[in-house]
Parts: structure tokens; C-alpha cells; sequence
């Protein structure tokens, strides 16, 4: 599985930098390339940009009508909007507009006109390439991380529930307009700020793609701020980004990954069985998330108010590999009685190559096949991960990636052959970082080290748990 971020960006060669004290903000020309095909953008940069500050980015997804190659028309509605000098003055905020190619669209676009919608496995290409200019922008303008919030309309709004469910850690808020999705996938949203408008009247894009999405957050307890607009055709956008509209609480949102984190636990937690029992099984990373504050830790706190019949048995010893692992995992997990466990290994078996004491890849795959098989025996369901990093500089700039991936892939493989459900944080851990890390740092983005985990490490994992213990609860016959 090839990480959606994984490709070089270019910078287009008519990118300029704005200049301080206009009285309207004027558009930046970019452009990025990927896979041989070129996705233009506009940018909107705030009236002054001062040394030293970071600023809020709105990524637009504009509708069907402003595709094309021009790099211009998508400027209308929101852009257009956010370029008169009283709101740009007002919210002092980058605004990217990246232009869908004619052919392709930012979602499937079945999301907007059937009844019964299942989101792709992978994104369009056109919403890879709107990726892209979101990760140039970041690397190369003061964008504040923690204030990067999302929204579009019709098309784009369907491409915005698109994003948001791919990538439900990187916004602050988002604000699908006229749009709709896979109402299945909801769950991902936990903890997420959600502004959701739509007119009753639509001929266009049937309100009830929006109603879908409201009914499946509200079964989960999620919240969402819905705004249906009676009388309202397909243009609700003239209200969500008008006066009483959205645009105060996009722009006030900041990125949550506490709240997030809580949120995806009490979804865990709802899906559990009676005296479940979980056991998380690897070496010194999640010896540590047993410690205050590591990602053990924060799924037990949020378990033990929510269902205080479940109890969390750690399993981390430092040093740890699968040969390791297949000769505790009967003392440490089945005499436990544990009923779900999730496995976080690999980091050692590649790790301690270096030294000559790694674990050869066929041992590896066979280790990881047999543990999993002989947990299935005893009634354990079981969550495999793939390793996550060794250093956090871009995905092939570390000096032990070429091996890392490979056995990720090898985790993935036998998750597949064994029925385990996989937690790909290899996959997970470069995509934030490529956001994220923009300049290129080798650790203090997830780990304090490049290997062990800081404080938002420990609640990006325990996120990347929950969601997954969750699937694997749910895929239980």
C-alpha cells in the first residue's frame, strides 16, 4: 500500500510572495505534479504576513462547474469571498484553492446521487493531487497546524466528507456544503468539529445525502452542527459562508487531539463486549504507553468511566521481538483470559539490525503468522500493526526505511492470510508526517527520539487503536 503522501512536490515557478499592507489580498499561482499529471492551485494569503507568526489555512474544494486547467475559475464562492478586504481583514487567514481536472472528481461521485454510497478504498486522483498542494503550502508559507480547517461545496463538498474521513487528525473543523458520503464511515469523525448546511430544496444534490450523514453521527453520539435551509436550492453555500453562517466558528476551531483521542475511545468502548478483556502485547513502546499519559494509559482512563467491566492487561517489555513475543504470549495473554489484544511489534526486529541482532524477514513472517494463529485458537481477537518509524524525516530520508517497509509489508500480508484486522501505522505515521514535519525534523513531531513515543505520539497511537480494536470488534462473527 503506497502512502497517498508519498511523492515529491513542486513548486510552480511564478510563486510569489505576498506583499504587506494591501487593502485586498491577491492570489498566489501554484502547482504541484504527481504521477506525470499537474494540479494547479490559488492562494490566497492574508493582507500581512508578519515574521515570526503563523496564520490559519482553509483548504476549498470548489464544485463541478470550476473544474478545468486554467488555475482561475475555482476562486468563485468561497475564495472570492474571502478575498474581499473586510473578511480577509477580519479573519487574517491562507486560504488554497486547488482545481479538480475536468476528468476527474474530489470524490466518487456516486457519493452525491445514490441512495446507498460506500466510500472507495483509495482517494481520486484529483484529491491525492489537492494533498499535494496542501503539503507545498505548508512547507513553504506560516501556516499554524493546529488551525487548518476544510470545506466545500456540492462536488467538493462530497470531496470534503471524502478528506475528512481519510484524514480525520489533520483538520481543526470541517464544513461539507451540499454534499454527502459513506454514512458507514461516520465513526471517523469522533471528536471532529462538523458544520454540515444544506437546502431542503436541492434539485442538484438531495438533501437527504446530508441527512444520511447527520442520522449515522447521531447514533454514534457524535455531535454536528447541522444547518438545513428551507426553501433553499442548490446554492445553501450563499448561506453557509454568508452573515449568521459558518465562517466564526471554522475559522475559531483549533486542532483537538485530546478531544479526538477521548472521543474514538468512547466509540471503542460502546462496541465492547460484556468483561472484555484487552491485552496490548510488544516491547518498550508500549511498556511506555502503559505509564501515565502513553497511549495504554489514555484508552484505560476513557474505558474505566465508560465501561468499567473491561480491564486492560499490559504486555510491553523493552527490547522485544516476535521470536520474543511467541514465547510469553501464552503466560501474558491467554492465561490472562484476554479476549482482544493488539499486537505493536516490529520496530525492534528491523531496529536491532543494526547490531546484528534483528529478526531475518522469513523469521519474522513466520513468527508473526504463528502467533496469530495460535491466539485465533484460544478465542483471541487480534489486532496486528505494522512498525511505525525509526527517525520522522520524509518517508525514504531515514536510514532504515527501505527495511521498515518491508516488514510492514509483511504485516500486512500475514494480517490478511491470519484474519487479523491491521493497524497500518506505518502508513498512518507517514502521512501525518508529512503534513506535519514540514521541515524535515528527525524526531519531536510523534516520537521524542525518532522510535519512542512524545505525548501527541501517545495520543495519535491510542487513536489509531481505537479505531482499529473497534473494527476487529465489530468484524466478529
Amino acid at each position: 500500500m503506497i502512502p497517498i503522501l508519498a511523492c515529491c512536490l513542486m513548486l510552480a515557478p511564478n510563486h510569489q510572495e505576498p506583499q504587506p499592507q494591501q487593502s485586498s489580498p491577491t492570489f498566489l499561482k501554484g502547482q504541484v505534479q504527481l504521477e506525470g499529471k499537474t494540479y494547479p492551485y490559488l492562494l490566497l494569503p492574508p493582507l500581512e504576513v508578519l515574521e515570526d507568526r503563523s496564520y490559519p489555512l482553509v483548504l476549498f474544494l470548489h464544485g463541478i462547474g470550476e473544474c478545468g486547467t486554467d488555475n482561475e475559475i475555482q476562486k468563485a464562492h468561497f475564495p472570492a469571498r474571502m478575498a474581499q478586504p473586510e473578511l480577509a481583514r477580519r479573519f487574517g487567514a491562507y486560504v488554497l484553492a486547488p482545481q479538480c481536472p475536468p476528468e476527474d472528481s474530489w470524490a466518487n461521485p456516486d457519493s452525491l446521487h445514490t441512495d446507498s454510497f460506500t466510500q472507495d478504498p483509495e482517494p481520486t486522483e484529483a484529491l491525492r493531487g489537492a494533498i499535494r498542494c496542501l503539503a507545498e503550502v505548508i512547507r513553504e508559507h506560516p501556516i499554524d497546524l493546529n488551525r487548518m480547517a476544510l470545506t466545500g461545496l456540492s462536488m467538493g463538498g462530497a470531496g470534503t466528507w471524502d478528506l475528512a474521513l481519510r484524514f480525520p487528525d489533520v483538520f481543526s473543523a470541517v464544513a461539507p456544503v451540499c454534499g454527502g458520503s459513506d454514512p458507514s464511515q461516520a465513526h471517523r469523525l469522533a471528536g471532529l468539529p462538523l458544520m454540515v448546511w444544506h437546502g431542503d430544496a436541492d434539485s442538484e444534490v438531495s438533501v437527504e445525502r446530508s441527512r444520511a450523514m447527520i442520522k449515522a453521527l447521531g447514533g454514534l453520539e457524535l455531535g454536528v452542527q447541522y444547518t438545513e435551509v428551507p426553501g433553499v436550492g442548490h446554492n445553501s453555500w450563499d448561506n453557509a459562508y454568508g452573515p449568521g453562517g459558518c465562517l466564526d466558528d471554522l475559522f475559531a476551531a483549533r486542532r483537538d487531539p485530546a478531544g479526538i483521542q477521548v472521543a474514538t475511545a468512547k466509540l471503542l468502548a460502546q462496541s465492547l463486549r460484556p468483561d472484555e478483556r484487552i491485552a496490548f502485547l510488544g516491547d518498550s513502546i508500549t511498556q511506555a504507553g502503559n505509564s501515565s499519559g502513553g497511549f495504554v494509559d489514555l484508552l484505560r482512563t476513557v474505558l474505566r468511566d465508560a465501561r468499567p467491566d473491561v480491564q486492560v492487561i499490559p504486555a510491553g517489555i523493552s527490547g522485544h521481538k516476535v521470536p520474543d513475543l511467541l514465547k510469553r504470549f501464552e503466560a501474558d495473554v491467554i492465561h490472562k483470559q484476554a479476549t482482544l489484544v493488539y499486537i505493536y511489534i516490529g520496530i525492534n526486529d528491523v531496529w536491532h539490525s543494526k547490531s546484528g541482532k534483528g529478526t531475518p524477514p522469513d523469521v519474522f513472517k513466520n513468527g508473526l503468522r504463528d502467533l496469530i494463529t495460535r491466539l485465533n485458537s484460544a478465542g483471541v481477537t487480534v489486532v496486528l500493526t505494522t512498525p511505525s518509524v525509526i527517525g520522522e524525516k520524509a518517508q525514504g530520508s531515514n536510514g532504515l526505511d527501505a527495511m521498515l517497509e518491508e516488514y510492514a509489508a509483511i504485516s500486512r500480508q500475514v494480517a490478511i492470510e491470519t484474519g487479523a484486522t491491521l493497524c497500518d501505522l506505518s502508513q498512518a505515521f507517514h502521512q501525518h508526517l508529512l503534513l506535519f514535519n514540514p521541515k524535515g525534523l528527525e524526531h519531536s513531531i510523534l516520537t521524542r527520539d525518532g522510535v519512542h513515543l512524545n505525548s501527541d505520539g501517545d495520543h495519535f497511537v491510542a487513536i489509531q487503536a481505537a479505531r482499529s480494536l473497534r473494527r476487529a470488534v465489530l468484524s466478529r462473527k
